[in-house]
């Protein structure tokens, strides 16, 4: 049994009445190539606030889409959902997890108490983990594996637990895990659920050793028996063993992009681009989520660094973006967004013709960018793992290099054969590196 926040299908209302429409995102991805993988004996769990799921629940619609496995959305309230998503998910776990902290500005709350202040984003939580574990519980046999996914599920193991106590139970945590300082910015009682949650898991996964021994700390902090050479914890409630699990790139998806007309037609473009600033410019690439964990901002701000005081590159480099709009509800996304375009403004003004941003999501053509690079600067402040990077070394044609973050996942896979920024906060290190 798998459990996410984001199903591989939602249904949206049409003139013709209500219709499938696949979900996006990588982790949904993977998940996906899971299940089908696994066969028919999978069943998928995942909230909903739609009111168009309600009815195709009602209806019967989910049987019979044809996915290769069951799909069963779990209904919640749209404020709940909010909350535990966006307040108690994004606004805590998410900046916690990523040590986003310094970079984001406090009180975007209008003088409120903050998203995690006045409780009720983390009993929204509560809730949602609870009614997903209930439904879990619900639906799996005695032999059944139920693997949560992610930060949004780190309570439902230990509701599952008290349900089912015998059950297998996992959770694999996509996002990166920054560590015990960095948690101390969520208010005592979260870290407590937080820990408690997870540790009722028998196998605890995450995508790179750098994580998994945070969690070790985070556990041996708070007084649990933790063995760092065979990687588990004791506690209460039994032992957690704690792994690694990188989360691979979807090659069939990479090798079905290229050969097609659309791609080839992208690559062409940067082609011309590089070209045109003439004989040995490069071609510099970055493909991102808008997102602050991304650390775009001092991306950009290493750029205008690297071309002040380089005044020779100006001709002879050409910088591609490709950013995907993220979490615009989300008031600190939002103030973020507001930054990246004022030091993208900055940089067309004051360097005209070396940037070039895309504003919008077009898998083809970030894939055909990547194929394009030189240089491609992956400089997360923390990141679970970055399969962009990996993306590009794949899809690649020019040995291209990766400027990486060494505190990204790909950084266990990839440091060795990239230029490695030891500190992503560090713009002069950013700057130096490209």
């Amino acid at each position: 049994m798998l459990v996410s926040d984001r199903g591989p299908v939602t249904f949206r209302a049409t003139p013709s009445g209500l219709a499938p429409e696949r979900r996006a995102g990588s982790v949904t991805a993977l998940l996906d190539r899971s299940a089908r993988a696994l066969g028919g004996d999978v069943c998928w769990l995942a909230p909903s606030a739609s009111e168009e799921d309600r009815e195709a629940v009602r209806d019967g619609r989910f049987a019979g889409l044809g996915l290769g496995y069951e799909f069963r959305p779990v209904p919640f309230g749209a404020a709940d959902y909010r909350r535990y998503y966006e307040d108690a998910g994004v606004r805590g776990l998410w900046y916690a997890l990523h040590d986003l902290w310094a970079d984001l500005p406090r009180g975007l709350d209008e003088g409120g108490p903050g998203p995690l202040g006045d409780g009720a984003a983390l009993r929204a939580y509560q809730r949602v983990n609870r009614g997903v574990a209930a439904a879990a519980a619900t639906y799996c046999r005695p032999g059944t594996v139920v693997c949560f996914q992610d930060y949004q599920f780190a309570t439902a193991p230990g509701f599952l637990r008290s349900l089912l106590p015998t059950q297998t139970v996992g959770l694999f945590v996509h996002a990166a895990f920054a560590g015990p300082a960095s948690l101390a910015g969520l208010p005592g009682a979260a870290r407590g659920l937080l820990l408690r949650g997870m540790l009722a898991a028998d196998v605890l996964g995450f995508q790179c050793e750098r994580w998994a021994d945070s969690f070790l700390r985070f556990a041996g902090e708070a007084g649990h028996e933790v063995d760092t050479v065979s990687g588990a914890v004791r506690h209460a409630g039994g032992r957690t063993l704690v792994r690694r699990y990188p989360a691979p790139p979807d090659q069939e998806y990479l090798s079905g992009v290229f050969g097609t007309a659309e791609a080839d037609r992208w690559s062409e473009t940067f082609r011309r681009l590089r070209e045109g600033a003439g004989a040995g410019a490069r071609l510099l690439v970055r493909v991102d989520r808008l997102d602050p964990a991304k650390n775009v901002l001092r991306g950009f701000e290493a750029l205008a660094l690297l071309l002040a005081e380089r005044p020779e590159l100006r001709h002879g480099v050409r910088f591609v973006c490709c950013l995907t709009p993220s979490r615009p509800a989300v008031p600190e996304y939002a103030w973020y967004a507001a930054r990246v375009r004022e030091a993208v403004a900055a940089i067309q003004r004051d360097f005209p013709g070396v940037l070039t941003v895309y504003w919008d999501e077009d898998r083809v053509r970030a894939m055909a960018a990547l194929r394009e690079y030189d240089v491609l600067l992956v400089n997360s402040v923390h990141d679970g793992m970055n399969l962009v990077a990996q993306e590009g070394v794949l899809v690649n044609g020019r040995e291209g290099v990766v400027v990486l973050s060494a505190r990204t996942g790909s950084a266990e896979r990839l440091g060795a054969g990239a230029v490695v920024v030891d500190d992503p906060r560090d713009v002069r290190a950013t700057a130096a590196a490209l």
